[in-house]
This record gives structure tokens, sequence and C-alpha cells, in this order.
């Protein structure tokens, strides 16, 4: 796998990054050599670029140690950034085991306090005026925290990233004229019947690259076709049958969800269920509020065992979020954006006012 090929292929085609341009590239130690491989490209066109450096073990000792009144500081380096840069790659290097020590009331104090940068910075990506990225990058400790082999991990997230982005969008185009004006939706299968309204709600064509993005937001890899349902709308039971695991470690399985107007109402989880209830507990917000519904479209994706920035892009599953989506054009504000996958393989239907869209997980043309 060529690294430095697919990080030039990251800043020139992927986020179209330009002369002059402050590029702010965030990483850990085992992304450190392809952070600095983004950041050379960078420079090599003549943009300005700029490594921001933290680890799992300096954040869960700062979380461990730190007096929550410190947590309440406005971070004036961050507000300094978010209003200058152009570009933001965001490496998301994770360790799982360390990850999900974090003290959650703490977390959520921080989160609570950076939440006007973030909202700040949503807008700008609202309005296209900067370029902001989630980029994974797989671990040894992820893929133990998987449940997988560490090079079988490594694959499947560079196979998939490795998708003819252009041939994306227009498989995505496509699929979105199935949306067009569209106002009800009904997910059937294993322990589900959900209804949901998206009406005046754009299907959103992420395809990872920057200029035929709606947003200036994308994930790499990249995928899917998501919407911002009407936030009082979804009504009905939904069961999630492939696992999830939440950023900061801890991962849920077996997850149902009882939505009425819009939120959850009740809730069954075979595994992880403390672990959910933790997060859920210290979040604030429209916490329990469908934020996202997501169709994965990625051809060359495969299920990780909850790797959200892989297994959302899987064709031939669908995903549900709780919680935020105001950053695309939706009304629920919460501390937290959580997504939960379900597989359409296996007896599962997707209707869009009344007609078939995805049977068993094929695409209906």
């Amino acid at each position: 796998m060529d690294l430095q090929k697919i990080a030039k292929r990251i800043i020139n085609e992927n986020l179209s990054v330009k002369e002059k341009e402050m590029v702010v590239i965030s990483a850990g130690p085992k992304s450190l050599k392809f952070a600095e491989m983004l950041a050379y490209e960078s420079s090599m066109i003549g943009a300005q670029p700029a490594i921001m450096y933290g680890s799992s073990e300096h954040i869960l000792k700062t979380y461990k140690n730190i007096n929550s009144k410190f947590l309440r500081n406005i971070p004036e380096l961050s507000k300094i950034i978010s209003r200058n840069s152009d570009v933001e790659i965001h490496i998301d290097e994770s360790n799982p085991f360390l990850d999900r020590q974090l003290p959650q009331n703490k977390l959520e104090i921080r989160r609570k306090t950076v939440k006007p940068l973030r909202d700040f910075v949503e807008k700008r990506i609202l309005k296209k005026t900067i370029k902001s990225v989630l980029m994974g990058f797989p671990t040894e400790e992820e893929a133990k925290a998987l449940g997988i082999n560490f090079n079988k991990l490594n694959r499947i997230f560079w196979n998939t990233l490795d998708v003819d982005y252009n041939e994306l969008y227009k498989f995505n185009k496509k699929l979105s004229k199935h949306f067009k004006n569209a106002d009800k939706i009904r997910i059937t299968g294993k322990n589900t019947d959900l209804k949901l309204s998206v009406k005046g709600r754009p299907a959103l064509n992420s395809c990872g690259l920057w200029e035929k993005e709606k947003g200036g937001f994308f994930n790499l890899p990249d995928g899917e076709l998501f919407f911002a349902p009407v936030e009082n709308s979804a009504n009905g039971e939904i069961y999630f049958d492939l696992p999830t695991l939440w950023h900061y470690g801890k991962q849920v399985e077996g997850v149902w969800f009882k939505f009425k107007n819009g939120k959850v109402v009740e809730y069954q989880i075979d595994k992880g269920k403390e672990a959910f209830e933790d997060i859920i507990s210290n979040a604030s917000g429209n916490k329990l509020n469908i934020a996202e519904l997501g169709i994965g479209t990625n051809p060359r994706a495969r299920p990780t065992g909850g790797l959200t920035i892989v297994d959302e892009k899987v064709m031939g599953t669908i995903h549900l979020a709780i919680g935020n989506n105001i950053g695309f054009g939706g009304k629920s504000d919460a501390t937290i954006h959580w997504d939960f996958f379900k597989e359409m393989r296996n007896k599962s239907l997707l209707e869009v006012d009344g007609k078939p869209v995805m049977v068993n997980g094929k695409f209906v043309d």
C-alpha cells in the first residue's frame, strides 16, 4: 500500500487544497508518519500545513487528573484555529482500551465547553468556508477491541478508502433520485418496522470529494447517502444486528430501539448495556432523538465488527444515529452523535413513499 500516493490524492483530489491555504492536521503516535505525508503534499502545492499531536495515553492521564474547573475554560488556541484554518484533517487514531477508561462526566463538561466552537465550525462547514475531514486510521488495539485480525482490519480499511470517488459520486447521485421530494420512509425486517419522514430534508451525497459535497465535511473512507430526518417523525421499532464501537472505546451489540415522535422511548441491548447507559446518562441535549438515516454505498467496504467510519459505508446496510444533526441541516442539538448499523441483506426492506428502494440489501433501479 503506497501511503504517500494516498496522501497525495487526499490533498489534491479529495480536499482540493490550494496554495496558501492553512492546513491543520490532527494525529497520534501511530498516524504521525502519515500526517507528515499529508503535510509534505500540502507543502508541495504551496499550502501551509501544521500538525497537532496527541496520544490516548496523554488524554487519559489528563482527564483522570485534571481539576474539572479547568475543563470549563474555552481553549483559546482552538478558537484561533477554528476561525483561521482553511482545511482541517482529523485522523481518528484510537486505543479503545484506554479510551473506555475516560471519565464520561469530565468528557461531557469538555463537550459543553467547546460546543460553541463546534457550532461555529459547523456553520463554516455548511457555508463551505472550511474543508473538514474525519479520517480513520486502523490500529492493533482497535482490531483487538473489535475482535478482528489487525492485518484484515488494515486491509479492509485501506481497500475501502481506495475507492473511485468520482464513480461513487455518480452512484450516489443516481440513488438520490429515488428520494427527490420524498416524504415517508419505512424500514422493515427482523424486529423492525420503523416509519419516519425526510420531507424537506435533501439526500446528502457523501462521496469523499470536497468540491462535489453539498457541505464542507466528510469522512475518509467515504460512501453513503444520508439525511437529517424530521425530528419528531420517527415511530416504531428497529433492531440493529451489527455491533458498534463508540468513539470512546465502548462496544454495544444487538441494539433494539422503540421510537415515539422521534425519540427513543424504550431500548434493549444484548451486549454493552452498561456502556450505553453510561454514555447516554452523561450526555446532554436531544441525545435520544433521531438524528440521521444513512445508506451505505461504498462497494469496497466490508464489515469490521463496529468501526463506524467503515461499517456505515458498507453497501447493503443502513444506519441510524441519535443525538446531534445540526451540522447537516437538522434541528436536533446534543453533545453526542451515535450511529447504529443494520444489515439489510436478510429479508429487509426500505420503502420511499410506498415504493421499494432497497430489497434484501439490493437497490432497485
